[in-house]
């Protein structure tokens, strides 16, 4: 299958080369291209490394400063695009996204335009998160079905894989979300234009080393922009 891992990189190095031993003891044959933001840790010479180390199989985009997960994407994808790859998968490099299910949203696409990997479609299955932030995701994907319409059980979920031509349909440059609101965006537009969209249960896990990315500005954005979405259309 010709296909690609792409996830970006802020302050990894703790985790990184966990993260593309798995991907490839999970998914043999998968590449993956890593987009750094210029981490200060160091983690983009650690994506160097791990590109000598393994030629062909995994490439580094390196990005001058850090402008959000989305646009990261948006870079990654674009990359990804002009390569030729039928099919791309994004998730996090901090492994709250196990390789293990990589096979599945692989096996899955073969029928499908867009996968998701779902949190909520068996019950609740994160692993190591407090009650609090529970609740504001479960809230978070209620709330983005109601204003959008759309009836998938995990909206925020950042564990996808891509056919190549709804990834080029959704418009990457016409994107306005930056944060988590990323996700919401990029799926509602591939719900729009009516594209095959399936799920695949997965268990989520919090990360065990570094920080995470979430705070009040990304939580405001995607409260907002999901009414916005809804206006665009």
């Amino acid at each position: 299958m010709n296909a690609i891992v792409v996830t970006p990189t802020y302050n990894e190095r703790e985790n990184l080369e966990e993260f593309v031993t798995r991907v490839r003891e999970c998914a043999p044959g998968l590449r993956i291209l890593v987009v750094d933001d210029n981490s200060p840790d160091g983690t983009g010479a650690i994506a160097d490394e791990l590109s000598r180390r393994y030629p062909g199989d995994v490439m580094v985009l390196h990005r001058p400063c850090k402008e959000g997960l989305g646009r990261a994407y948006v870079a990654g994808f674009a990359r990804a695009l002009e390569g030729g790859y039928d099919y791309i998968v994004q998730m996090d490099a901090d492994l709250s996204h196990d390789p293990r299910y990589l096979p599945a949203l692989l096996e899955r696409i073969e029928t499908a335009d867009l996968v998701l990997g779902s949190r909520y479609i068996r019950g609740i299955n994160v692993v190591n998160w407090d009650f609090k932030r529970l609740i504001l995701s479960k809230m978070a994907t209620r709330y983005a079905q109601i204003v959008t319409g759309m009836p998938f059980t995990d909206a925020t979920g950042g564990l996808k894989c891509w056919r190549r031509q709804a990834l080029e349909a959704i418009d990457l440059n016409g994107l306005f979300s930056n944060g988590y609101l990323f996700q919401i965006e990029t799926t509602y537009k591939a719900y729009r234009r009516r594209f095959r969209i399936a799920e695949v249960p997965i268990v989520f896990y919090e990360r065990n080393l570094g920080r995470s990315k979430m705070d009040l500005r990304i939580i405001l954005e995607a409260v907002w922009g999901v009414v916005r979405l809804r206006l665009r259309r």
